[in-house]
């Protein structure tokens, strides 16, 4: 799907895009450098995350939805922070607080993904519910990502032998806080939006994505106008 290039904002976009594929360059270094060094499991976990970083585009495509650019930008940059610098760069035995940073930036992420999917129901009136449970379904959303993805490290740990839950129950704890704490801030950021007000974060991830939505959603209707009814041909 073509992005507008006269929109207000498309030179940030393109900044923003042009900072991501930086970081998939980066990444893909990353990943050249274990091969050619013999680090096989840290070259599979980049080819992962490299992998993991198109998913906007691939959502775009495979929906037929137009993504802001910031989707991408933010999730080349949290998978550069958590597989570049947390796991190559040693970032996480050199600032202890780095692994609950990125724990907290990944639910506030997720549950703001989680209120777009609800929150396309809610503007297309297939669902109506008020602003309270929109927000208490956003923070059971990201509250069960992050519950699952503790669930994973405790069986990597176990299956493995790897040590991705450092310090045990402790680890798995302060995780599941910050989890919540960031999935809380991602409630909030939605009722307040729908309640009516605004913030950063709703004018340049939520608004935008709602204003592309509707647009798509036009054009299909307007395609589907012009269609023969018979043929589905123009």
């Amino acid at each position: 799907m073509e992005r507008d290039i006269h929109s207000p904002n498309a030179w940030i976009d393109r900044i923003e895009l042009s900072v991501a594929i930086v970081l998939q360059l980066a990444i893909t270094l990353v990943v050249a450098g274990a091969l050619f060094r013999g680090q096989w499991l840290v070259a599979f976990s980049g080819i992962i995350v490299l992998a993991l970083t198109f998913t906007p585009a691939i959502i775009e495509r495979r929906l037929h939805v137009q993504l802001p650019t910031e989707f991408t930008l933010i999730t080349c940059l949290f998978l550069y922070a958590s597989f570049g610098l947390g796991d190559v760069g040693d970032f996480y035995e050199r600032f202890g607080w780095w692994d609950l940073a990125l724990h907290g930036i990944s639910a506030l992420i997720t549950g703001l993904i989680g209120f777009l999917v609800i929150y396309v129901f809610y503007m297309t009136d297939r669902i109506r519910v008020a602003p309270i449970y929109v927000a208490i379904i956003t923070f059971g959303f990201a509250v069960s990502i992050g519950t699952i993805w503790e669930i994973f490290e405790f069986l990597m740990d176990w299956y493995f032998g790897l040590n991705m839950q450092s310090s045990g129950l402790v680890d798995t704890m302060t995780d599941l806080m910050v989890n919540a704490a960031g999935a809380l801030v991602a409630a909030a950021i939605g009722y307040y939006y729908v309640k009516g007000g605004d913030t950063l974060i709703g004018q340049r991830l939520i608004r935008r994505f709602v204003e592309r939505i509707s647009k798509n959603a036009r054009w299909q209707q307007e395609s589907d106008q012009t269609a023969d009814p018979l043929t589905g041909s123009d």
